[in-house]
């Protein structure tokens, strides 16, 4: 399910303060260190700042409002508090868009070396 859509099911319930608690868990304490730091990563440093400031806000409806939340509202959430257990991932959209970025990425790195080669051979055969 979507984060949004978890929001929407969850706010001004019982699950949105075990939600909240969680968050705000001695354990996660180490959690947020490391979210902090890998803010800076290209493409998932702002996921990692929306969650690490999902854990300042008293309530949902707070965090809607704010910019990080544009940030995580599209992915992927399961969340199960028995096992203590918070798990993201990207949605359908986000994997296509993926599998295209590294398509195109692994087309360029072959052709690269297709060129290498193919220049190397020139060099070897001008000799």
């Amino acid at each position: 399910m979507r984060f949004s859509q978890f929001c929407d099911m969850v706010e001004h319930t019982e699950q949105e303060q075990q939600l909240l608690q969680f968050l705000k868990q001695d354990g996660m304490e180490q959690v947020e260190e490391v979210f902090a730091n890998m803010t800076g990563v290209p493409i998932v440093g702002k996921l990692f700042a929306a969650i690490n400031a999902l854990s300042d806000y008293e309530t949902i409806a707070e965090f809607k409002q704010s910019e990080h939340y544009q940030h995580l509202k599209d992915w992927n959430v399961t969340i199960d508090f028995d096992k203590k257990l918070l798990l993201l991932g990207p949605n359908d959209e986000q994997k296509k868009k993926a599998v295209k970025i590294l398509a195109v990425i692994g087309t360029i790195i072959t052709l690269i070396m297709i060129y290498r080669k193919l220049r190397r051979r020139r060099n070897c055969n001008a000799l």
